[in-house]
C-alpha cells in the first residue's frame, strides 16, 4: 500500500475501536528510526527482515503514542517478548504482509492483528477452526473468511494475555463472523475470562489484507 492505500489502511484501523483509541500504520522497510537502545535486547541475532519488522512495529507504536501526546519512550520486550507499555497504557502492535500496525489507549487491553487474506492455508484451517466454525464458513470467499476467524483469533489472545498471562491455542476461543467484526466466545475458562464469556470485537478487509481489533 502506498499515499491513499496507507491512509485507507490507518482509516480502517480506526474503526476497529472505540473513541479514545489511538492507531498507526507504517509500512515495512520505510524509513523508520533504529529501535531504540533499551529495545535492542530483543533483537540479539535477530535477521534483516525481524529487525525491520520489529523496528516498524516501535515506529508505529510511537506514532500512536504521539497521538495521544505521549512522548516517545522506549517500548522493550519483556521476558515473554510481548510489549511493555509505559504505565498505565495499553496497547498492542502486529506485522505482516510488508505493513506493521499498532492501537494504544488509556483503558483495558486491547488487541490488533493484521493477516494476508491468503495467511492460513487449506490444510491448517481444522487447526484455526473448530467443527462449528468450520461449519459456519461462506460457501465462497472460504480462505478469506478463514483468515479472518484467525485474525479475530490473534486479536483476542492480545487483548486477554495481560490480564491472564496464559498462552491460550486456537481452541480457547470460538469466533463467529459478522458483517463487520466477530463475537469470540471462551469455551474454556481463561483467568478472569469464565467460559462462556464473550469479546465482541471488529474486523476490516480491503487490498488483500485484514485487520481485527478488541478491547478486553
Amino acid at each position: 500500500m502506498e499515499g491513499t492505500d496507507l491512509a485507507a489502511l490507518r482509516k480502517a484501523l480506526a474503526g476497529l475501536f472505540p473513541a479514545g483509541v489511538a492507531v498507526a500504520a507504517v509500512e515495512i522497510g520505510t524509513e523508520q528510526a533504529a529501535p531504540l537502545p533499551e529495545e535492542e535486547a530483543a533483537l540479539c541475532g535477530a535477521v534483516p527482515a525481524r529487525r525491520a519488522e520489529f523496528a516498524a512495529g516501535r515506529t508505529a507504536a510511537r506514532q500512536a503514542l504521539a497521538a495521544l501526546g505521549l512522548p516517545a519512550v522506549a517500548i522493550p520486550a519483556g521476558r515473554d517478548r510481548a510489549p511493555v507499555w509505559p504505565q498505565g497504557i495499553s496497547g498492542s502492535i502486529s506485522h505482516g504482509a510488508g505493513y506493521a500496525v499498532a492501537a494504544v489507549h488509556g483503558g483495558r487491553p486491547l488487541g490488533v492483528d493484521l493477516e494476508a487474506e491468503g495467511a492460513v492455508e487449506p490444510d491448517l484451517w481444522p487447526v484455526v477452526c473448530c467443527v462449528d466454525e468450520l461449519a459456519a464458513l461462506p460457501d465462497t470467499d472460504r480462505r478469506q473468511a478463514v483468515a479472518r476467524v484467525f485474525s479475530a483469533k490473534e486479536a483476542v489472545f492480545k487483548a486477554q494475555y495481560p490480564l491472564t498471562g496464559a498462552m491460550i491455542g486456537f481452541d480457547a476461543v470460538e469466533v463467529r463472523l459478522q458483517a463487520d467484526g466477530f463475537i469470540a466466545r471462551f469455551r474454556q475458562t481463561v483467568g478472569p475470562f469464565a467460559a462462556g464469556h464473550e469479546m465482541a470485537g471488529r474486523s476490516a478487509g480491503l487490498c488483500g489484507v485484514i485487520v481485527s481489533g478488541v478491547v478486553a
